[in-house]
């Protein structure tokens, strides 16, 4: 799904987001680290969304994923770069991708189309400021 003409305002104030998790939009000053940080609890969705304005590709999960799923997102994120994991309890799929205005859900760590997402979207053609850094960000 595609999601057109995002604002970019720096906010500090908690948001409201039409997704879940969001695509983009208003969002926190500080940007979360993002190069390959594999998150244990939920992120603040202010702060992850900046990340998606430098072009990092946010990958969420269902807190009761299988163990194994879990291991293969730990496996594509942990070390990469514009790429960041946590775990998302409101999301519908029990894996999603997210980058800036673009988003995918996936029911299995193993889909070609995530490892595709991934590849076409971290500093995509879509990126608001591509090139900006994912490091030195907030770690939540």
């Amino acid at each position: 799904m595609t999601f057109p003409d995002l604002s970019r305002d720096h906010i500090e104030d908690d948001l409201d987001y039409p997704q879940a998790p969001p695509v983009g939009g208003d969002h926190d000053p500080a940007w979360l680290d993002c190069n390959g940080v594999v998150y244990d609890e939920p992120v603040r969705d202010e702060n992850a969304v900046h990340s998606l304005e430098h072009g990092a590709v946010w990958i969420t999960y269902q807190p009761d994923v299988d163990a194994a799923e879990l291991d293969e997102l730990r496996a594509k994120v942990d070390g990469g770069q514009y790429i960041f994991l946590s775990p998302y309890p409101d999301q519908a799929a029990p894996i999603m991708a997210t980058a800036w205005g673009v988003q995918l859900a996936v029911v299995s760590a193993d889909d070609a189309a995530l490892a595709d997402f991934v590849q076409e979207y971290s500093q995509g053609p879509q990126t608001p400021e591509p090139g900006a850094t994912c490091d030195g960000g907030v770690m939540l």
